[in-house]
């Protein structure tokens, strides 16, 4: 992570889809440690719109040329997967720390390539993994590493999207690759669902196996993941699009269970529910950004938020779930 400094931060957002327009511009608005200073885009229409609805200063089609601002410090990269290397390498390469979102780039080689080109030029990488900034899924970690569940067993994750009234095939088609064997669901919440695990444990998942089931019309996916980590633990997840989705978390140890619900999906809240030899105890977390708590933790240099490096890992562990969904060893 890039080190901690009094300066506010001045970030520049580059893809303005949906989630940059619903998500990260909003969230930076209410960011501690900076804002957004500038947005780019392709459609200089759209970037104009964007930028005066979320009051951002300055906006743009050339990302070289926004990129030389000096009130420029951070990138938030959230455009097409297939442009993330390029415009992070880009902005790198101006000296900028990347924050970019999940997954870093279409497959492993470009972003190791982006994992090195970062370390090189010496500026900090991260990974949009939102999930760990809830305080639900912090208290979970904070009991794990305390012991609380014992020896762990084994960890159960549901991360499937709610289907939009206009979401078609083409529809996502035209914002995710769906070329994949998953049809999308890996790179989509797959990607989230396979770091919170990593990230929970404190362990890497080892020696995947995936099956999925879909209905005729396509939108509406499953893929249902199993492996087991380093340490041996039993690694279940669940990631797709639903009309009727069920979203949670469930760890079981040697000493208890503990169980989160209403913490994916959501607005950042989340219930933690912890049963074993002691009872039965539930703690209710109220609603929170995570998104505006990962760029306050990217830029203090504190906290959950997730490297470059995790990202990697991340999308090495996506492939080998594509591989045996499309029958290669």
């Amino acid at each position: 992570m890039p080190p901690s400094t009094s300066t506010p931060a001045g970030w520049l957002v580059v893809g303005l889809g949906r989630h940059a327009d619903r998500y990260g511009l909003p969230a930076l608005a209410r960011a501690r440690l900076g804002g957004a200073v500038a947005v780019c885009g392709s459609d200089p229409a759209r970037a104009a719109d964007v930028a005066a609805r979320h009051a951002v200063p300055a906006w743009g089609t050339s990302l070289e040329d926004l990129l030389a601002d000096p009130a420029v410090t951070h990138v938030y990269v959230c455009s097409g997967n297939d442009r993330h290397e390029r415009q992070t390498t880009q902005a790198a390469s101006a000296g900028k720390h990347v924050l970019c979102e999940k997954p870093l780039a279409p497959a492993v080689e470009p972003a190791h390539r982006m994992v090195e080109a970062c370390r090189r030029l010496g500026v900090a990488l991260g990974t949009g993994f939102h999930l760990r900034h809830n305080p639900a899924h912090q208290r979970a970690r904070r009991m794990i590493v305390d012991g609380e569940l014992g020896s762990l067993l084994w960890i159960r994750i549901e991360y499937v999207h709610a289907l939009a009234p206009g979401d078609t095939t083409t529809r996502l088609g035209a914002s995710r690759d769906i070329g994949t064997p998953s049809r999308g669901a890996m790179s989509g919440t797959g990607a989230h669902a396979v770091d919170l695990a990593r990230w929970l444990l404190d362990d890497e998942i080892l020696d995947v196996t995936a099956t999925m089931a879909e209905s005729a019309d396509g939108p509406q996916r499953f893929v249902h993941v199993t492996g087991t980590t380093a340490r041996g633990v039993l690694v279940t997840l669940t990631a797709g699009r639903s009309r009727h989705p069920a979203n949670g978390v469930t760890v079981v140890g040697t000493r208890g269970r503990l169980e989160i619900t209403g913490s994916i999906g959501g607005p950042g809240a989340g219930t933690v529910r912890v049963v074993s030899g002691a009872g039965e105890q539930a703690v209710e977390l109220p609603p929170h950004d995570p998104y505006t708590a990962q760029f306050d933790a990217f830029v203090g240099g504190t906290g959950a938020c997730a490297t470059g490096a995790d990202g990697l890992v991340s999308l090495q562990v996506v492939e080998a779930v594509e591989r045996h969904l499309g029958g290669v060893s």
